[in-house]
């Protein structure tokens, strides 16, 4: 059974939530990268959901440098990467 529209799964909860931990902690974007990348390589239903895939699309790239030592995303990134999320997750 899927979930409708705007309905929270496991996996939706998930993705906020790791959403949110970049914000208040952009150093665990690493491990929020790898999760994502575990998860898209996964055969879950919700990947079928567009604002999921895209939301674990960019988890995926949270961690990829600029620069040496320059993350090339950064807190303004998260929170509308989050915002989006939520907005496409709505019924």
């Amino acid at each position: 059974m899927s979930a409708s529209r705007g309905e929270r799964t496991d996996l939706g909860a998930e993705i906020e939530r790791r959403l949110r931990l970049l914000l208040a902690d952009p150093g665990s974007a690493a491990t929020s990268a790898d999760w994502a990348l575990a998860e898209m390589a996964g055969n879950a239903p919700e990947l079928a959901d567009d604002a999921v895939w895209t939301a674990l699309d960019r988890l995926a790239g949270a961690d990829l440098p600029a620069a040496p030592a320059t993350p090339l995303h950064g807190s303004a990134d998260y929170e509308a990467w989050l915002a989006e999320f939520l907005d496409r997750s709505r019924p």
